[in-house]
């Protein structure tokens, strides 16, 4: 048991420190996908580049004031995949006047045929929001009240598990850093808690919209950690001079 309180990474075999550190290099390479996945989502939610607390009190707790639908064409995300002049205009004043049957077949269903279905159904990219019949169409001319807790819990529940699982592997990797045990210890724990405070804050975000700025601070948080936890096992493998066991 001592030989294991004294063993530390830079000690390793050559191939062991190979396969540890091509894993560190995937995960990280993996979580900056992630993070472009992120940005390229929620960037232009509130009609402007760059994403900003704006996007995500948008996203999460909705525009009280109007529709989701007209919220998203009309200064949001999907006004620019309705480049021909007035189409806007009629799907607008068709949910001002009702969001009738009638309407939506006459002029709303050919300009969501035309420039929004090929994402907006079963099999795209946006199929949790399909908008292919009259009453899916229905759901998004209610009042936008931002992410539903159905996409929550399903966002929640895959995420929390596999990044749960992310961060077990390189908190074990990290705890045989030569750190302090107390510096360690805090650090493998963290980003557990702030996986957790992250996707409270996304559920309470829908009737807390300043939450989000605790949202944002869980995010990079959970970013640092991450840099961490792969950048001090990488540099003591193969940056750091090896010791004797015993050291």
């Amino acid at each position: 048991m001592s030989d294991l309180f004294a063993f530390r990474l830079r000690n390793l075999p050559l191939p062991l420190k190979l396969v540890i550190s091509l894993g560190l290099i995937v995960l990280g390479f993996g979580y900056l996908i992630a993070l472009a996945n992120l940005y390229l989502t929620y960037n232009l939610t509130d009609g402007e580049p760059g994403l900003t607390v704006s996007d995500l009190r948008r996203a999460f707790y909705g525009n009280r004031e109007t529709t989701k639908l007209a919220a998203k064409i009309d200064g949001g995300s999907m006004e620019q995949f309705l480049p021909r002049p007035g189409d806007k205009e009629k799907i607008l004043s068709w949910i001002q006047d009702g969001a009738s049957r009638e309407g939506y077949e006459a002029a709303v269903r050919p300009i969501l045929a035309e420039n929004c279905i090929r994402c907006h159904n079963p099999e795209g990219l946006q199929r949790f929001t399909p908008l292919t019949s009259y009453e899916e169409v229905m759901v998004v001319t209610q009042v936008d009240r931002g992410e539903p807790v159905s996409l929550w819990a399903r966002v929640a529940h895959t995420h929390i598990q596999a990044i749960g699982l992310i961060f077990l592997v390189l908190g074990a990797v990290f705890s045989f850093t030569s750190l302090p045990e107390k510096w360690k210890a805090v650090i493998v724990v963290l980003p557990f808690a702030t996986l957790i405070a992250d996707f409270g804050a996304r559920f309470l975000a829908r009737v807390l919209p300043s939450i989000v700025y605790l949202m944002m601070l869980s995010g990079a948080l959970i970013g640092l950690l991450f840099a961490v936890m792969i950048l001090v096992p990488l540099y003591e493998m193969w940056i750091q001079k090896p010791t004797s066991p015993t050291s």
